[in-house]
């Protein structure tokens, strides 16, 4: 693509990322007005006290290990469901991805039911893991289906074993995919409020919420609230290190010959097993037997009722998502500059604020700046942007990324203007992550718990 049709960006586009950034930064400015309140001695004092740096350990620690092994579980997931000889590969497919549909609080609970005693790091790092690795999963699969299988067949018939090919094809290829992945890992876990407090393990969020509960003065809690601000901003900065370069592919999802897994495949067949039965049969079963005594007195017209509302809340979250994700992804991409890129990490640095920060937030601004929409499910849906963009994002900028260039150059030398050459070219061939992403969405929305419940219409149930 020519330089000049890289520093020119379609206006519609830059509009729409200029609006995802204020809106997903509007946070900030309430986090900004309470830490100016508290006094600037008050804030450094709060945030250095013993208290402040031991929450500070945990949740970093909390999410590095997340991160780390939701990694090393979706990556695996997605290599034996795309790559391998694994027999019942389509089942386990949809398997890895099944965990996303259940909150991170309900598989909590699932668990403590079970197992007496079920508290601190290692239960919230594991309910977590759960919770988490499926963006790694579809992150890496979708790469792997497109990644050039060309170049790894050549290396394999030159000799190279298979961990060489991985380690110099394959990993260069997915590593933009699996970063991201992790990414979201971290920075869920940075945020996740009801998981920790179910298993008694302290971080900032569970420390913000108790503040929030405790004290009319939200000062202190905003204080805690700006350092996993800080805690973002250098995720941020170290990202795109570890993402390296995107390794472009060709068009089309391609099809691979079958690594034979041989000696392996029982192993393999018994990983993935244990980690369905842990992710999945334990949590379901737990929440059956706890069921039992109680459906007879549910009321199914409204619990019918709260699922229609639930549905439009998460078709609505994942449709915003997909218009202003894909924005910001193509400009971040294809017409990459200081300023774009800029746009981008901004939308991040508020992923990690939990969600009762961002509600109040948005009560705290619209009672100021826009009364009309109090209350209303626009609120609702800004707040659902501010909280689950990032997720879109992450999902497209893979299968945007190995769109290659040189369809947009035979699009615009066929008179085609760079909105079409979005809609006719980009678009269809990074459908699949595009869609992924307004997926993801859809569920962390059906998911989310504090924003709803107090940004929601009066009368409307989820």
């Amino acid at each position: 693509m020519s330089n000049s049709m890289r520093q020119r960006p379609p206006t519609l586009l830059l509009g729409l990322a200029i609006v995802a950034v204020l809106v997903s930064l509007a946070p900030l400015s309430y986090l900004v007005i309470r830490l100016g309140e508290f006094g600037i001695d008050k804030v450094i004092a709060n945030v250095f006290r013993e208290r402040s740096l031991e929450l500070l350990a945990n949740s970093v620690l909390l999410a590095l290990a997340v991160a780390a092994s939701a990694v090393v579980v979706g990556g695996f997931q997605a290599w034996l469901t795309t790559r391998s000889s694994l027999r019942g590969r389509a089942l386990f497919a949809v398997l890895a991805a099944l965990p996303l549909a259940m909150p991170s609080y309900v598989t909590a609970y699932a668990f403590t039911a079970l197992f007496t005693g079920f508290r601190g790091f290692a239960a919230a790092w594991l309910v977590l893991t759960i919770g988490t690795a499926p963006y790694v999963y579809l992150a890496v699969s979708a790469a792997l289906m497109r990644a050039d299988s060309a170049t790894e067949e050549v290396a394999r018939s030159l000799g190279a074993g298979r961990w060489r090919v991985f380690k110099e094809v394959t990993w260069p290829s997915v590593r933009p995919a699996a970063v991201s992945g992790a990414m979201l890992s971290a920075l869920y876990t940075l945020s996740d409020f009801g998981a920790v407090s179910i298993l008694s393990f302290d971080t900032f969020t569970r420390a913000i919420y108790s503040a929030y509960r405790s004290s009319f003065d939200r000062s202190g809690a905003a204080s805690l609230a700006a350092i996993l601000v800080v805690l973002t901003i250098a995720l941020l900065l170290i990202e795109p290190a570890l993402r390296g370069k995107s390794v472009v592919t060709d068009s089309r999802t391609r099809k691979y010959s079958e690594i034979q897994l041989g000696w392996f495949a029982p192993v393999a067949v018994m990983l993935a097993s244990a980690w369905v039965i842990v992710s999945l049969v334990l949590p379901a079963y737990s929440l059956v037997r706890w069921n039992q005594t109680g459906l007879s007195q549910v009321d199914l017209g409204e619990v019918s009722r709260a699922l229609i509302n639930s549905v439009g809340y998460a078709a609505g979250g994942g449709f915003i998502a997909v218009v202003f994700g894909l924005a910001v992804s193509v400009l971040a991409i294809r017409y990459r500059s200081t300023f774009t890129s800029a746009l981008e990490r901004s939308i991040w640095i508020t992923h990690a604020v939990p969600g009762i920060v961002v509600a109040l937030s948005l009560v705290f601004l619209s009672n100021r700046v826009l009364p009309e929409i109090y209350q209303t499910s626009t609120l609702v849906l800004i707040a659902y942007l501010i909280l689950f963009l990032p997720n879109a994002i992450a999902a497209m900028q893979t299968p945007i990324s190995q769109t290659p260039r040189e369809l947009d150059e035979i699009a615009a030398s066929l008179g085609a203007s760079r909105l079409q050459t979005l809609r006719r070219v980009i678009i269809p061939i990074a459908g699949p992550g595009i869609l992924a992403g307004g997926a993801l969405v859809s569920l962390a929305v059906l998911k989310e718990l504090p924003a709803t419940l107090l940004l929601r219409e009066t009368g409307i149930e989820t």
